[in-house]
């Protein structure tokens, strides 16, 4: 009997038991491709397939960094030796010596210490350099460090910047450099690109608990392009049997039916160890002592045979890719459901039975459901406002009669413009409120505790609660905002109010 004789009805049973809507496995062996199949529906009626497209989310970033190889391997960039500034002169920090030390391997290797700002640039039409430029006020630590903080907006930075190289745009570089020589023809760009290709795609799906998810109660969401500026770090769409071939290709040195498609001598450092993940250590026996980062993959063992790996995720979407190179098989993962914790674990139960490994752990119906769990309880807990300051009961804003003094807009030239209005609240017999309006959200106002108030972001797959304080002047008046997301200071964004004649500048910088 074949090691994996029943990994259809396995995998069948798992997906039930994760609560997942749909979802397609594929698995390479030594070339070949031993297994391809989908389980579940991709929308409300039709079956997810082996051929089913998703959006790959930060998958994408190891067609950014391969396509980046191929114009180091050209010699028209190079890895760590020239700054990205000098690809791409709108590209700089506050302090312009840590802007001419940064290399694209310390900006693919999230290792710049660069903030959070994925939600100023969610779903914004400014050109992407524009963009970019506003980086300028930002002041990242001036030493870098080994360890990883991931960053989506340091990938849009160097998908940028090959592309000015290029004298092209970042879609137009990896579909040349890549997906066209490799034949990849069900691999593309954004949702509408997805749409456009073919009826074979999945819709994004979330449950409000794991057991609704098993009971297969969803919430159907909505496809949009939402990355813009950031597409370099996760705007792709895919289906499994594109992703085995094209991790195949990379992880064998840029080998396609025994010819060399790729440059294989730059393509080398994508899988060389960068940055240390300090999150996976000491994870036991099964695996490194650390896992590493190179550019666009994380690196590891499994008990004994390297392993290179990473995710993807976007609202109602999730996935995996992990390549085993020592014993030459790939594994790829999609799934139309928000929250899973079961990419990561069919991985290591396929290698345990092709190889036929010691088993050390049930990895689907024990060690997945279980982070499954883990991760229904973190939304819940985000929905709550468990990682925010406890309240202070008994307390009032300093405005309390005069809620029109908190009126106004609030700006950083990095994350944009908050805008507080005062509204009449028709569910409280019109009394008046105050709301807040952020990106593409908008959102009631209540009082938490002194000036701060409480607020939520909802979307599809989002409900998170979240403090506004405002901060007073010397002179007593309201002279800036804070939107706080925990307790530590990267939970806080800091917003200046400013008058209308500040907004023409604000506008201009951004």
């Amino acid at each position: 009997m074949t090691p994996l004789a029943h990994l259809h009805e396995t995998l069948e049973k798992t997906r039930v038991e994760a609560g997942l809507k749909g979802m397609s496995v594929a698995v390479m062996h030594r070339g070949e491709l031993i297994f391809a199949d989908g389980f579940g529906q991709r929308n409300d009626s039709d079956p997810f397939t082996a051929e089913t497209l998703m959006p790959i989310a930060s998958m994408t970033k190891a067609f950014t960094s391969a396509a980046i190889s191929e114009l180091v391997g050209e010699g028209k960039m190079d890895w760590d030796t020239t700054p990205v500034n000098t690809y791409l002169p709108e590209f700089a920090f506050k302090d312009p010596v840590l802007t001419s030390q940064l290399t694209l391997v310390d900006l693919l290797s999230h290792r710049t210490g660069m903030e959070n700002i994925d939600i100023a640039w969610f779903k914004n039409k400014t050109p992407s350099r524009e963009l970019i430029k506003t980086l300028r006020h930002l002041s990242p630590p001036q030493k870098l460090t080994s360890y990883y903080k991931y960053s989506n907006a340091m990938y849009a930075v160097a998908g940028e910047a090959a592309a000015n190289v290029a004298g092209t745009t970042w879609e137009d570089l990896v579909q040349t450099k890549l997906l066209d020589p490799l034949g990849l023809k069900n691999t593309g760009f954004a949702p509408s690109g997805m749409v456009k290709h073919s009826d074979n795609y999945a819709m994004p799906h979330d449950a409000a608990t794991l057991k609704d998810a098993q009971e297969g109660k969803f919430e159907k969401g909505y496809l949009d392009d939402i990355l813009m500026v950031d597409a370099p770090a996760g705007d792709m769409y895919s289906n499994v049997l594109d992703l085995v071939k094209w991790g195949h290709v990379v992880m064998t040195g840029g080998v396609l039916e025994g010819k060399q498609v790729l440059k294989k001598e730059s393509l080398k450092e994508v899988f060389t160890p960068q940055t240390i993940m300090k999150e996976k250590m000491g994870r036991g026996k099964d695996f490194a002592i650390a896992a590493s980062y190179g550019l666009a993959w994380e690196l590891d063992t499994y008990k004994g045979n390297n392993f290179y790996f990473h995710t993807g995720s976007l609202f109602g979407f999730r996935g995996s890719l992990a390549l085993y190179p020592d014993a030459d098989i790939v594994v790829a993962f999609l799934t139309n459901t928000h929250k899973s914790a079961l990419r990561t674990y069919i991985p290591f139960y396929i290698v345990d039975q092709l190889l036929r490994l010691p088993r050390t752990e049930d990895w689907l119906s024990t060690v997945a459901i279980r982070e499954t769990h883990i991760e229904y309880d973190a939304y819940e807990g985000a929905q709550k406002g468990s990682e925010l300051p406890a309240r202070v009961k008994g307390t009032s804003p300093s405005h309390a009669g005069n809620l029109e003094a908190y009126v106004g807009e609030y700006s950083d030239p990095v994350m944009g413009t908050v805008t507080i209005s005062l509204c009449k609240d028709k569910a409280s017999k019109d009394k008046d409120i105050l709301t807040l309006e952020y990106v593409t959200y908008k959102a009631k106002m209540d009082h938490y505790h002194y000036d701060t108030f409480r607020f939520a972001l909802k979307d599809f797959a989002v409900d998170a609660a979240l403090l506004a304080g405002f901060l007073t002047g010397p002179d007593g008046r309201v002279s800036g905002l804070r939107i706080i997301s925990g307790t530590k200071d990267d939970d806080m964004i800091n917003f200046k109010r400013h008058t209308s004649e500040d907004a023409a500048v604000v506008k201009k910088e951004m």
